[in-house]
């Protein structure tokens, strides 16, 4: 019966389009009655979430979806700003972990946190794209803050930058568009990474069925 809400920007945002995540998520539990609710945006941050006026608040939008958990995926956006940024973002998510702890959005008890790495950056070897290398440090930078905070507020913590890095090496085609934003095919093999992360090693989500792809195309529908 749990809500679960999906926070976070591009990442999260994608997500929507493809579904894996929480078709995995709906197959390994389907007795537990689980409602999943994206509110990924492209551009979110820790502390900046940008909407139109009146559209409400975080927090607001988190108790209207009665959410018991909540999977936070940010990062990326923060660190474009590099070594100049990453005090204001450990101070930034320090906050927020402690601010959504004080909640109740489903009137009853505190949230269930997980906080998400950022993934890395693929290398499509174009001349129209830079190869990653200068993002993917700074982004190793930021995950690593990102667990260092987590363990300091106890909240659970997911490292997809290193296993995203690790797909990229073991897959022939790409698995971004633009090596940043993922593929359907992307966000699948990421989707069976956070199960394994998440719950040691699940069984019927990962596996390929046409039961799977018939629950794909209903959660996307």
């Amino acid at each position: 019966g749990d809500h679960i809400a999906i926070i976070g920007n591009n990442l999260a945002d994608r997500m929507q389009h493809h579904g894996w995540l929480e078709t995995y998520l709906q197959a390994e539990f389907a007795q537990h009655r689980l409602s999943i609710r994206n509110l990924g945006f492209t551009g979110d941050e820790v502390k900046t979430r940008p909407r139109s006026a009146d559209f409400g608040n975080p927090d607001q939008w988190l108790t209207k979806v009665k959410a018991d958990v909540v999977l936070c995926f940010f990062g990326y956006n923060e660190a474009l700003r590099g070594d100049a940024g990453l005090a204001g973002f450990r101070k930034d998510l320090a906050g927020m972990l402690t601010g959504m702890k004080a909640q109740k959005y489903n009137g009853k008890t505190a949230p269930r946190i997980v906080v998400f790495s950022p993934i890395a950056h693929e290398n499509l070897n174009s001349p129209n794209l830079p190869d990653g290398t200068r993002n993917n440090r700074n982004l190793a930078i930021y995950s690593a803050a990102m667990k260092q905070v987590c363990t300091a507020n106890d909240v659970p913590f997911v490292d997809i930058f290193g296993p995203s890095r690790q797909l990229y090496a073991d897959n022939a085609s790409h698995l971004t568009l633009n090596g940043i934003h993922l593929l359907d095919h992307g966000n699948r093999l990421l989707a069976g990474v956070i199960m394994r992360r998440l719950f040691g090693n699940p069984s019927s989500t990962l596996r390929e069925s046409a039961e799977i792809e018939r629950l794909q195309q209903a959660v996307l529908e």
